[in-house]
């Protein structure tokens, strides 16, 4: 296959059956990329959520760079279509948010994950269209099944250190909703691959499969998965409606009942068969569907509240946001009680993101970031309707599939925070860069040489700046693995003093003289958090204003 030598390398003529080598190393590094990404995680005694979500985001940038390695000598245009025009606009903007942002740490560990999910979504496209797209395609799906069977197994009893106990089932990610916001994302490439399969052995395998994935999700209790899952199943049904004249050439009938009633299974043995959960509940699944909508009592309210309460930061900051990642730092400025969201008594009192993606989106990058991810949904959403009453079948399921998966991300990030932590803007990221369909460019000009190396040594200089701090905090966590001692603390915080968990937890223990120096730090990284401020007076400095 001839390279394209195109820096968004969307609208290339269709690339032959037969890849070449670095394209093949390409589809390697995705697929092992998603299974390392679902099983990444480490020990840690000091750390809860953050020993699961940094070694995944490691992993997200390092594939990400290590993409970018593969196609940067081929870069000589700036080619996009609408899709990678307007989410390339997204990152810029970001990157603007963030130089306006309270704590830029956070912000660049927050900018990180859309700077390479952009550039693995822009690198990937060279292989749609390829015999390598399936395989890639196989290999997200595989490994999401595999998310699922832990979060499971998990459930039914298993218990290893490197799982997290609390929270359960949450497998590898920390929280049974992450790990069920990932697993529905993944749910229509599982049934992509069953109707795609060669043979009536695969397709049974495949059926298994989405079966576990149905399974882990009712076991989990997330609401937004669930409602994200139905979204998704309501989509790819309506597709199938519009294009079923397509769309029956590509997928048997049979194929498709093996689909539904192994689906059908894997949900009601969830529901049938005892596990270890301590649901609170002598009818947990029942409450939880009973109670899906209900905003008025629960965390329902607190999400009402916790929304509310947002909308007063971008009248705060109503061009650019908070900064990403800096609605952490900024929302004890606007909490009002009573808001469960918000535990004024905890060091750490909020979790780092709101309840709900679009939510972070308005609140950390303003009005006009929201718009431009608006945008691009409206823009993947028409492409994918365009294609479904076309005459080719194979690009009507990819439509199908697409649309479930943009249903699976909207409605998931309505309720939770999901493309805040990487392994679902990894599998995201990858399906829609290999499914969506090439469209005509938007943007078509020649690189001048120095253009050309301002855009190489910028790209790769920023995910190579986000994959070494993505490293500085996980060798952080990982002395952390067996100790809490202040030694071990002080020996974590000097590996990255940018943790305001860290800094915050030495400006309680010790003498003043010990504990002084982090209590400065932490409210530098928190100024508007009273936990510093605590430690401050309680050693007889006042806190700044």
């Amino acid at each position: 296959m001839h390279a394209s030598a195109e820096l968004l390398a969307v609208n290339a003529p269709p690339a032959p059956t037969g890849p070449d080598r670095s394209a093949t190393v390409q589809a390697v590094l995705v697929g092992a990329g998603a299974f390392v990404i679902v099983l990444a995680g480490m020990r840690s005694a000091v750390f809860d959520l953050d020993r699961h979500a940094v070694p995944k985001e490691l992993t997200l940038h390092v594939v990400a760079l290590g993409m970018l390695l593969l196609v940067v000598r081929q870069w000589r245009s700036l080619r996009a279509g609408v899709i990678e025009a307007l989410l390339g606009a997204f990152v810029l903007w970001s990157a603007l948010s963030a130089l306006f942002a309270t704590n830029h740490w956070i912000a660049l560990r927050a900018l990180g994950l859309t700077g390479s999910a952009f550039v693995l979504f822009i690198t990937v496209r060279r292989l749609a269209g390829t015999a390598l797209a399936g395989s890639v395609l196989g290999a997200l799906a595989a490994a999401a099944t595999l998310a699922a069977a832990i979060g499971a197994a998990q459930a039914y009893g298993l218990e290893l250190d490197w799982l997290a106990s609390e929270r359960a089932p949450g497998g590898t990610f920390g929280n049974r909703n992450f790990l069920a916001h990932l697993v529905t994302i993944a749910v229509p490439a599982v049934i992509l691959c069953a109707l795609r399969a060669r043979h009536s052995g695969f397709t049974i395998g495949w059926a298994v499969a989405l079966g576990v994935c149905l399974n882990a999700i009712v076991l989990t209790r997330s609401r937004a998965a669930w409602l994200g899952l139905v979204a998704a199943i309501l989509c790819m049904a309506g597709a199938w409606l519009i294009g079923r004249r397509t769309l029956r050439e590509a997928a048997h009938v049979k194929r498709v009942r093996w689909l539904a009633g192994l689906a059908a299974f894997g949900g009601l043995t969830a529901v049938a068969l005892p596990n270890r959960l301590e649901w609170r509940s002598d009818s947990p699944y029942a409450q939880t569907l009973t109670r899906i909508g209900d905003y008025r009592s629960g965390s329902g309210r607190g999400r009402v509240i916790q929304y509310r309460n947002s909308l007063e930061l971008v009248a705060m900051d109503p061009v650019f946001g908070t900064g990403p990642g800096n609605w952490f730092i900024k929302y004890p400025l606007v909490t009002s009680p009573p808001d469960p969201s918000f535990n004024a008594a905890d060091p750490i009192p909020t979790n780092p993101w709101p309840s709900s993606d679009w939510m972070a989106v308005l609140a950390e990058r303003g009005p006009i970031g929201l718009a431009i991810v608006l945008l691009t949904g409206a823009a993947i959403l028409l492409t994918a309707m365009r294609r479904l009453r076309g005459m080719d079948s194979t690009a009507a399921v990819q439509a199908a599939i697409v649309l479930g998966v943009l249903a699976a991300v909207v409605i998931t990030g309505l309720f939770d925070a999901v493309l805040l932590s990487a392994t679902p803007v990894y599998f995201a990221a990858v399906a829609l860069g290999l499914l969506l369909p090439r469209t005509q460019p938007v943007i078509d000009r020649p690189l001048r040489l120095r253009a050309r190396r301002a855009a190489i040594y910028g790209t790769l200089g920023f995910v190579l700046l986000v994959s070494a701090y993505s490293l500085v905090q996980f060798l952080a966590i990982r002395v952390t693995r067996e100790s809490t001692t202040r030694a071990t603390l002080a020996q974590a915080a000097r590996i990255d003093p940018t943790s305001h968990r860290l800094q915050v937890q030495l400006a309680r223990r010790g003498n003043c003289e010990a504990r002084l120096p982090h209590a400065r730090a932490a409210a530098r990284l928190m100024p508007h958090h009273d936990a510093p401020r605590r430690a401050l007076t309680a050693c007889g400095e006042a806190p700044a204003r």
